[in-house]
């Protein structure tokens, strides 16, 4: 059996590997997709050439992306949120409770994203893109896919905090709390 410990030890290392792979797929989307503008405008205003799949290409990498980083700012607690209730909390178990309740009501919420997204990405199989021509599932599925890292972060999230001593959620490594 488990310690209290272990569970919270093992709940941190499961989110930093997710942090890590989000991570460096965020850089990866956007640095393609800064890359692609970039060329983009020097074929526009250089060689006076437009690449017509420059706008699009670059519209569904910013959407994977900041899909993605929302599992990034589950896990660093800094998606949007009014902490002035819990910050006036100084007792370990209201605050884990309050937590524990935002928490599931945000998973609640996530988890109806992703069955309804997830309808609407399967829906979008046969549509295409314009100027890529592929199919609009690849697009759609950035949601769904944010929506269950985020989901899975906020269980680990949550379980870190049930296992905290003073009920305070942990602050991802490499993130600054300004």
């Amino acid at each position: 059996m488990a310690t209290q410990g272990q569970g919270k030890n093992q709940a941190a290392l499961i989110s930093a590997a997710i942090d890590k792979v989000a991570g460096l797929a965020c850089a990866i989307l956007f640095g393609t997709m800064t890359a692609i503008v970039i060329i983009g405008v020097f074929f526009r205003y250089v060689l006076n050439a437009p690449l017509n799949w420059v706008e699009e290409t670059s519209r569904y990498l910013m959407i994977w992306g900041a899909s993605v980083a929302i599992s990034l700012g589950v896990s660093a607690g800094e998606h949007v949120g009014l902490t002035i209730i819990l910050d006036s909390l100084k007792k370990p178990l209201p605050r884990k409770i309050l937590t524990l309740f935002v928490n599931a009501l945000v998973l609640a919420f996530l988890l109806f994203m992703f069955v309804y997204s997830l309808s609407a990405t399967v829906e979008a199989k046969t549509q295409m893109t314009q100027a890529l021509g592929i199919s609009m599932f690849i697009p759609r599925l950035a949601v769904p896919v944010a929506m269950a890292l985020s989901a899975v972060q906020v269980v680990l999230v949550s379980i870190m905090v049930l296992h905290s001593p003073d009920g305070i959620r942990p602050q991802a490594a490499g993130y600054i709390d300004i």
